[in-house]
């Protein structure tokens, strides 16, 4: 099994929605990005998996600190993103079963995930209303319709997420499995933050 860099995992999930981003080469380049964007962003080490578990992952940081180290501690580039903050974080992924092909799921997400375990299934491609009746069974499903005055979750634009991940795992057979965590809700639109593709070459 080979496990894809964040970057790579994006390019593969095609034109889902997601933060401004730059993968750069050197302190320079980071710097020049960083600029563009004109706000406060996210610095991450590149080519390691588990990227808060080993420091890979410095938010609000200045990048001139922090990139050389975050270089040294994956493949000698630094992911460098606009931050979002966002009301509500999600999850969802999709894996290849043997029996009944490729499935997506979608849940709640974050730190919590693997506690909550909050997640609901559905065969890849989803048909219309899948994704409605999926959220539906989900004991979060009130965050998704708004919450304290909070903007309903974009279902269109979580929809375009769930068939990129879903289209995927239908179109490249080597692609075993793919999670993306978190998808931040921001103003009520999900955006991909983070992804894993794992293919089995």
């Amino acid at each position: 099994m080979r496990s894809l860099t964040e970057w790579e995992s994006k390019a593969l999930l095609g034109d889902v929605p997601r933060p401004r981003e730059a993968l750069t080469r050197s302190r320079a380049e980071a710097v020049a990005f960083a600029s563009s964007v004109g706000g406060p962003v996210v610095a991450k080490a590149s080519g390691i998996v588990h990227k808060t578990e080993h420091r890979g992952v410095r938010v609000g940081a200045d990048v001139t600190a922090v990139w050389d180290q975050l270089a040294a501690l994956g493949d000698g580039t630094v992911l460098v993103a606009e931050l979002l903050h966002g009301e509500l974080e999600l999850i969802a992924g999709g894996v290849r079963d043997p029996q009944f092909g490729p499935i997506v799921s979608i849940g709640l997400g974050g730190v919590a995930a693997e506690v909550l375990q909050d997640v609901a299934f559905l065969l890849a491609p989803t048909a219309p209303g899948e994704l409605d009746s999926a959220i539906a069974r989900l004991r979060s499903a009130p965050l998704f319709d708004g919450h304290r005055g909070r903007p309903p979750v974009d279902r269109g634009q979580l929809q375009r997420i769930l068939d990129a991940i879903g289209g995927l795992l239908a179109g490249d057979p080597d692609v075993v499995e793919v999670d993306v965590n978190p998808v931040l809700v921001a103003g009520g639109r999900p955006f991909v933050v983070d992804a894993l593709v794992v293919r089995s070459r």
